[in-house]
């Protein structure tokens, strides 16, 4: 996560699920978005099951790979934000926060 914006940082949770995140600052400063769904793909392990992601896409340049990346197109989207999800444990504050964005129409 304190590489460059458009990289990816993959981990492996309760040992069977890799999280796709996408870097989005500048070297050394960490911060990513999580991938929590695609369309019809509900949770972040589903989306990476579903792309075949694991770690072999830690580091991978969305700029430069050759086995994924973000492509551009005229689709408008509406995003609306809303509070977190399962982190209860960091209190009030940080759950509450309106970190969690959805992305709809298209």
């Amino acid at each position: 996560m304190y590489e460059e914006g458009g990289v990816l940082y993959m981990y492996l949770i309760y040992g069977m699920y890799w999280m796709l995140n996408i870097v989005t600052s500048v070297k050394d400063e960490p911060q990513a978005v999580l991938i929590r769904g695609l369309s019809g793909i509900s949770g972040p392990g589903r989306v990476s099951k579903h792309l075949e992601l694991d770690k072999s896409f830690y580091g991978e340049d969305l700029m430069r790979s050759v086995r994924i990346w973000i492509e551009e197109n005229d689709q408008h989207f509406r995003y609306t934000a809303h509070p977190r999800i399962g982190i209860d444990y960091a209190g009030s504050e940080w759950a509450l926060k309106p970190w969690r964005y959805l992305m709809q129409g298209g």
